[in-house]
């Protein structure tokens, strides 16, 4: 299910032409993330039944991350973009396989490559597409994420250098009940 899809195809060719904005506010009540925490600030547009999702995310210096990460050279850390990326997952996943009544989501694999930093005052794209729905008990992800704007990504900078995107994922994402994990306190 959707090898063919890349952040080019779901972002340049495929966006605008799904289902749809999801706001801020739709979004929450997807996910059990709640702030500071919650780190999807809207879907651009999406199709759950193709199995795709076109987010963005603004990176504020105001991100409580930036404190003391670092002083002379802020930049956003690379665990909290894989937390941002993964939530865009978790998003799609509900929305493929319907809401989570008594059950979590949980990732059981997550496979990150980070491309540069990420200064302040970014506006990422995510496009985050399922490569295998799994019965809807378990879904595997490519998750991409680029910074907005950025030239350098296809055409080479002063010093000759092109860089990959500011990360790329692939994970894969569970649904269980609470009492199968009994003895874990969830």
């Amino acid at each position: 299910m959707n090898e063919e899809l890349s952040f080019e195809l779901v972002t340049r060719e495929l966006s605008g032409k799904g289902k749809g904005m999801i706001p801020h506010t739709e979004c929450k009540r997807m996910l059990r993330h709640r702030q500071p925490v919650l780190a999807v600030d809207w879907i651009k547009d999406h199709d759950f039944e193709a199995g795709w999702v076109h987010a963005v995310r603004g990176i504020s210096i105001t991100d409580r991350s930036f404190h003391g990460h670092f002083d002379d050279a802020a930049m956003y850390p690379g665990t909290n973009l894989t937390q941002d990326i993964n939530q865009i997952g978790t998003l799609l996943f509900t929305g493929m396989c319907g809401p989570f009544e008594n059950e979590f989501t949980s990732f059981t694999r997550i496979d990150a490559e980070f491309g540069h930093p990420i200064p302040p005052g970014c506006v990422l794209d995510f496009a985050v597409w399922a490569t295998n729905r799994g019965e809807g008990k378990r879904m595997s992800l490519q998750l991409e994420g680029r910074v907005r704007d950025f030239p350098y990504y296809d055409t080479p900078n002063r010093f000759g250098l092109t860089f990959p995107p500011a990360i790329k994922v692939r994970s894969e994402i569970i649904r269980a009940r609470n009492r199968i994990y009994e003895g874990i306190w969830l």
